[in-house]
């Protein structure tokens, strides 16, 4: 059997032969025994060329970090006068991902609500809504979003007096039991997207 290069990125068990000390240095993930390299855990191969080191990225263990510019989808549970506070459940394109690894909790401040003035963000979001969201900033918490792209906004809501999923007719969600008409910044997704609630 030939010997298989590895390559930056393969996916690799553990056990599987990765090359020899000569080639690299043995970085996380990876044992050394008689000269030879092994993994030690699943992963993906990272190939440090400047180090000359290799070693195993976890693709189990590490649940997702939202990324700037990540699509994510959440759940409002506050609305103040100048942000809503929401729960991120997933990262779009993520979903058989692990559950996210954060406090889960992010803003969405009023100046990135929808381009132009946004004189009531009550009339923009309501608790309980889904929202399709843009992460904008990561690096301190709570995570930032914004809801300014045309796509972005409200993919679900319920009726805020009788608690029953509205329909959207036009730019306005109606209660098909109560009648009762509300206004969103609503995603074209809206009610197309398959969220778990």
């Amino acid at each position: 059997m030939e010997d298989r290069k590895v390559k930056n990125g393969d996916l690799v068990l553990p056990g599987d032969y990765l090359g020899v000390i000569e080639e690299f240095m043995p970085g996380e993930g990876v044992r050394e025994e008689n000269g030879e390299l092994y993994a030690t855990r699943a992963g993906k191969v990272r190939i440090n060329p400047e180090k000359m080191e290799i070693s195993i990225e976890p693709v189990t263990d590490t649940p997702p970090l939202p990324q700037v510019g990540d699509i994510v989808l959440a759940r409002v549970i506050e609305v103040k006068p100048q942000a809503v506070i929401v729960q991120l459940l997933q990262i779009e394109g993520r979903e058989n991902d692990r559950e996210i690894a954060t406090s889960k909790l992010a803003g969405i401040h009023i100046s990135q609500v929808k381009e132009g003035f946004v004189e009531d963000i009550t009339k923009e979001f309501k608790i309980g809504d889904v929202v399709r969201a843009k992460v904008i900033a990561n690096e301190k918490s709570p995570i930032q979003l914004s809801t300014k792209g045309k796509d972005l906004g409200v993919v679900y809501a319920l009726c805020s007096r009788c608690r029953t999923p509205l329909i959207r007719r036009g730019d306005k969600l109606i209660c098909p039991r109560c009648g009762n008409v509300e206004t969103r910044k609503l995603s074209p997704y809206y009610r197309k997207l398959k969220v778990s609630l």
